[in-house]
């Protein structure tokens, strides 16, 4: 698995840094999606030459970022919708009186563009 033998891997579990349930039919172990990305970054950094200290730690900030980032993205995200012919990710009320949306676009050098729209605006 992504080059990672099962010794490395039982060694890692012992160590407390990835957990597994175990498949009591084929007795091998199964991982969920957040310890396959962990099995992933810790080899990223041991490839990177960190220790594995060092590589399980900096994994698991990692994985809390990106848990965080989903909690963000399930709550801020709307919809994408096109504006002006362009189409633009809408991040929900900028105010707290809601009256104008955030949005945010890619343009064609891959830089984020952001921008804020009243809602009567939007609505002509």
């Amino acid at each position: 698995m992504m080059d990672v033998s099962t010794r490395q891997l039982r060694y890692w579990e012992q160590k407390g840094y990835i957990t597994s349930i175990r498949d009591d039919k084929s007795r091998s172990r199964v991982f969920n999606m957040e310890n396959l990305n962990k099995v992933s970054l810790i080899k990223y950094y041991l490839d990177k030459g960190f220790t594995l200290t060092a590589a399980n730690e900096t994994s698991s900030e990692k994985i809390a970022k990106m848990r965080y980032l989903r909690r963000f993205m399930m709550n801020a995200f709307q919809d994408v919708e096109t504006i002006d012919g362009q189409s633009v990710v809408n991040l929900g009320y900028f105010n707290e009186e809601k009256t104008s949306i955030l949005y945010a676009s890619v343009d064609e050098n891959d830089e984020i563009k952001y921008r804020v729209v009243d809602i009567k605006k939007k609505d002509k």
